[in-house]
């Protein structure tokens, strides 16, 4: 696995965001976190995040805008949805939004890393496996 391989974690739910952030970070991943849209395109313009983990249903900037904020500024970055809602009908959202994959919360992290190692190596490139 790639060792400094930046990932920005955006989401609402604090301790989701947290674990999901240690646990990436103890499988040799460098990450970084945002709680909300604003924090994470502030995040997004610092570090040119190679993976956007981002949650799509969040207060403020949800993860619809966030992404399209994400593309304008970076059209190579990396981008994986997270929704607690029913992710296979969510498709059309993740061909409209440009991500590589929808996750149903909460999220299998050891699935998470699979699809990463593969996505890592591939950010220019959209990944055609969908994960759930």
């Amino acid at each position: 696995m790639a060792q400094h391989s930046q990932i920005l974690v955006v989401d609402d739910d604090i301790d989701q965001c947290q674990e999901m952030s240690e646990f990436l970070a103890s499988v040799g991943f460098s990450v970084a976190t945002a709680s909300d849209g604003f924090g994470a395109v502030e995040q997004i313009s610092k570090t040119s995040p190679r993976v956007i983990l981002l949650d799509i249903n969040m207060p403020g900037w949800n993860g619809l805008r966030v992404s399209e904020i994400a593309r304008s500024l970076d059209h190579r970055c990396v981008i994986i949805l997270m929704t607690g809602d029913d992710a296979s009908r969510l498709k059309a959202v993740e061909s409209e939004t440009g991500a590589v994959g929808v996750f149903a919360k909460p999220v299998q992290l050891d699935k998470l890393v699979e699809f990463l190692k593969v996505t890592v190596g591939n950010c220019d490139a959209p990944v055609i496996a969908a994960a759930q």
